[in-house]
């Protein structure tokens, strides 16, 4: 079922309308060429929509969850393909007028309904309960990759006596980091802490069935290099700055410094939007069928809090948000 779902989501990539982000965009007009801390620009950084869209693009990136609270032993090793959907505010402006969409225009009017990622996963066991991983997915209908780690540790993996008067379900602690690759405008990575437990079940002495549930923290960094709020103008064609040319009061030798002929306001227009720092709090409940080798795990997760909750200078209407995640792969 991932698999389909990676195959159709490359196979239509280059058809869909893209959602890169388009940080050039987010910006308001100027209250008499007055922004905070700049004069003389005609547009200010619009810092709120972009705080709505970078929490919720990050709440993509958070690491998904598709694995029971057991792990396969120090032996074990997992190739997996996995996708995930995440619901956001796709009917907003600032999704409009962040993200790419038609070539040619200002705003996208196609804006997807979900943000749909797609990774190919590799985890390993490894002594005393602990596993290592790594993974590497795309974004749909971007240029987008991210790169993922994790360490996992089984504290329980299911202990029961045996005369079943006592019993512990499996428990696992596992810290894990996603990062975006692909634009030069934005960095956003999002390490997380989860704690799940969950319960072994065989079927016919075949088929294993891993139900399991948990909670999840995840912390998000996103920060904007130098975005050029209108990157129609050259500002250096509009301040033409070329060395002040002999003859011309105040040349003074061929090293003089450039200056500008005209007003150079256009490079009041570049900026650099505020770093987020958001904390966000999920729970997530899933299941992992396994047949000999193939293993097949899907889970759903979503926002306990809402993002202001833990973080007040964060928008108090942006909503919860929802994430479903599937994979298949073997594990052995």
């Amino acid at each position: 079922m991932a698999v389909a779902i990676g195959v159709l989501a490359i196979g239509s990539r280059a058809e869909a309308q893209r959602m890169d982000l388009a940080l050039s965009r987010l910006s308001v007009p100027s209250e008499g060429g007055v922004c905070p801390n700049v004069d003389g620009a005609l547009v200010c950084a619009d810092d709120d929509a972009w705080r709505r869209l970078a929490t919720q693009f990050a709440g993509a990136l958070i690491p998904p969850i598709l694995l029971p609270a057991h792990t396969r032993g120090m032996r074990g090793i997992y190739f997996g393909v996995e996708s995930s959907i995440t619901g956001i505010d796709s009917g907003a402006d600032y999704w409009a007028r962040g993200t790419e969409g038609d070539t040619g225009t200002d705003r996208n009017r196609f804006v997807d309904g979900v943000l749909a990622w797609s990774r190919f996963n590799v985890r390993k066991g490894l002594p005393f309960g602990f596993e290592i991983g790594t993974n590497v997915g795309f974004l749909v209908n971007t240029s987008y990759w991210a790169l993922g780690a994790e360490v996992r540790w089984s504290l329980l993996e299911g202990l029961r006596d045996r005369h079943a008067s006592a019993y512990f379900p499996s428990l696992s602690v596992r810290g894990s980091v996603q990062t975006l690759l692909g634009d030069s405008e934005v960095n956003v990575t999002v390490p997380a802490v989860d704690v799940s437990i969950g319960e072994r079940i065989i079927v016919a002495d075949t088929v294993e069935i891993s139900p399991y549930l948990g909670g999840q923290i995840a912390w998000v960094f996103a920060d904007s290099e130098l975005v050029d709020l209108t990157p129609e103008v050259d500002a250096f064609r509009e301040c033409d700055p070329d060395p002040i040319p002999p003859g011309v009061e105040g040349h003074t030798g061929s090293d003089d410094p450039p200056y500008c002929r005209g007003s150079g306001a256009d490079f009041n227009h570049n900026v650099v939007f505020p770093s987020l720092r958001s904390t966000r709090v999920r729970l997530f409940v899933g299941s992992q069928v396994r047949y000999e080798w193939f293993a097949l795990t899907a889970a759903f997760a979503f926002d306990l809090l809402a993002p202001s909750d833990l973080d007040e200078s964060l928008p108090s209407d942006l909503p919860r948000q929802w994430r479903v995640d599937v994979g298949a792969g073997v594990s052995y």
